[in-house]
C-alpha cells in the first residue's frame, strides 16, 4: 500500500472512531427480584391496542415503548429527543446487541431504528450507554430447560429476520441469515446447521404446512413452538429490564431506556407506586 493510501486510512479510522459511541450490555450485579411484577407476554394479547408510542415514566426514569422504524421523520423519533431532553438522564438503555454508534455523517435511525436515535443523543450529551437485554448465548442456554437444542438454534439463527422482515425483504434472505448460523453453537447445534439448505431441512420438518420461513414475520406472529419460544424470551428479557432498572434507580441514577412497545408495557407493574 502506498504512505498517501496508509495515511487516508488512517486519518478514515481516527474519524470514525472519534466520532463513534460504544456500548455494552449492562453489568448487572444483582438478579431479578420475584415480588417485581410484569405482564407474562403470553397475556399481552389483552392489552395489545394500547397507545404507540407507549411510555412508562417518572422524575426519574423514561421507558419509551417505540413501535420499531427506521424511518428518521417518524413523529416517534421528535418524541424521543423530546422525552430525553425533559428527563436530562445520566444513563441511557438500548434493546438488543450493543455496539457503536454510527459516525456522525451516517443517519443513526436509518441505520439502528429508534436505538440510534437514542445512542446519538447519549454521544451528543455524553451519557453512558448500556444494553438492558440479555445477550443471545445467554438467552440461548436458559431456553434448552423448556425447549430443544434444535428448536432454540432454529429461532437463534432466524429470528434476526423474523424482526427486520417488516422494513422489506432483503435481495437475498440466504446471504442475510448466513452469518447467524454460528449461534448453532450456543445450544451446541453447529453440526445441525452448518449451512442455510440445513435451516430449510428443520424448518420443514418442523412447520410442515406452513409459509417458508423467508415470508415469515415476527410482526404478525410465528408458527407453533416459535410463538411460545418468543413468549418465554420476552419474559427472560424483561426481567433483565426490570432488574437492570432498579438497580441504577436504587443507584440515584436518571435513566432513559429505549425499548419495542410491547416491553415497556410488560414491565409497567414493576414500576407501580406502591
Amino acid at each position: 500500500m502506498k504512505p498517501i493510501s496508509i495515511l487516508l486510512s488512517f486519518l478514515l479510522s481516527s474519524l470514525l472512531l472519534a466520532s463513534c459511541h460504544s456500548s455494552d450490555y449492562y453489568p448487572l450485579a444483582s438478579t431479578y427480584n420475584p415480588k417485581d411484577a410484569y405482564i407474562p407476554f403470553q397475556e399481552y394479547s389483552k392489552y395489545a391496542q394500547h397507545p404507540r408510542p407507549y411510555v412508562v415514566a417518572s422524575d426519574h426514569y423514561v421507558i419509551f415503548g417505540a413501535s420499531h422504524t427506521k424511518n428518521p421523520q417518524d413523529p416517534q423519533i421528535a418524541q424521543i429527543e423530546a422525552k430525553w431532553n425533559a428527563l436530562q438522564p445520566t444513563v441511557a438503555l438500548i434493546e438488543g446487541k450493543p455496539g457503536f454508534t454510527p459516525p456522525s455523517f451516517i443517519d443513526p435511525v436509518k441505520e439502528l431504528g429508534e436505538n440510534g436515535k437514542v445512542l446519538d443523543l447519549a454521544r451528543t450529551h455524553n451519557v453512558p450507554v448500556y444494553s438492558w437485554d440479555l445477550p443471545k448465548e445467554e438467552l440461548a442456554k436458559q431456553l434448552v430447560s423448556k425447549f430443544s437444542a434444535e428448536q432454540v438454534a432454529l429461532a437463534q439463527i432466524l429470528n434476526p429476520y423474523f424482526g427486520n422482515l417488516r422494513f422489506g425483504k432483503p435481495e437475498s434472505p440466504e446471504k442475510y441469515i448466513e452469518e447467524f448460523l454460528e449461534r448453532a453453537e450456543y445450544v451446541n447445534q453447529q453440526e445441525n446447521f452448518k449451512t442455510v439448505a440445513d435451516v430449510d431441512r428443520v424448518w420443514k420438518k418442523h412447520f410442515p404446512t406452513d409459509k417458508d420461513w423467508r415470508e415469515t414475520s415476527d410482526e404478525y406472529g410465528l408458527p407453533g413452538y416459535l410463538a411460545d419460544l418468543m413468549a418465554v424470551s420476552n419474559d427472560l428479557r424483561n426481567q433483565k429490564m426490570i432488574a437492570v432498572m432498579k438497580e441504577l434507580l436504587a443507584k440515584n441514577e436518571k435513566v432513559f431506556a429505549i425499548s419495542g412497545s410491547s416491553h415497556a408495557v410488560c414491565v409497567e407493574p414493576a414500576f407501580a407506586k406502591k
